[in-house]
């Protein structure tokens, strides 16, 4: 049986190569970003890849932190993406924004580690 960890590790591996879960027949909608593989996908696709995720609870927290740093802009949006919506925090964070990077990811990481080790 896969864990909560393989189960994120699992999906981003998926993400990493722009395999998306399902075919979406919803109007797509949001800004445009690609994944590694070179795929553009909408905002609205990546929050329904992050459904999947979302549904792991807040077991998911620890391992969704290390994507918090990713390079890829589309998965580490839908790292803080799941990681918003199961906590409940929104610390400052730009999705986009490459050049405060490390320092507003290791604030946001800090913030949510919190969250997890209080729950």
């Amino acid at each position: 049986m896969a864990t909560v960890k393989d189960e994120v590790a699992r999906i981003f591996q998926r993400l990493k190569m722009g395999e998306l879960s399902q075919i979406d027949t919803n109007p797509q909608s949001g800004w445009e970003i690609s994944f590694p593989s070179g795929r553009t996908v909408t905002r609205s696709m990546l929050q329904a890849e992050a459904r999947a995720l979302i549904a792991l609870g807040p077991d998911a927290v620890p391992h969704l932190l290390p994507y918090v740093m990713s390079d890829n802009l589309a998965l580490r949006y839908v790292a803080i993406y799941t990681l918003e919506q199961i906590t409940g925090e929104k610390p400052y964070l730009p999705y986009f924004d490459q050049a405060d990077h490390r320092e507003s990811c290791s604030h946001a990481i800090e913030v949510w580690r919190r969250w997890y080790e209080a729950d």
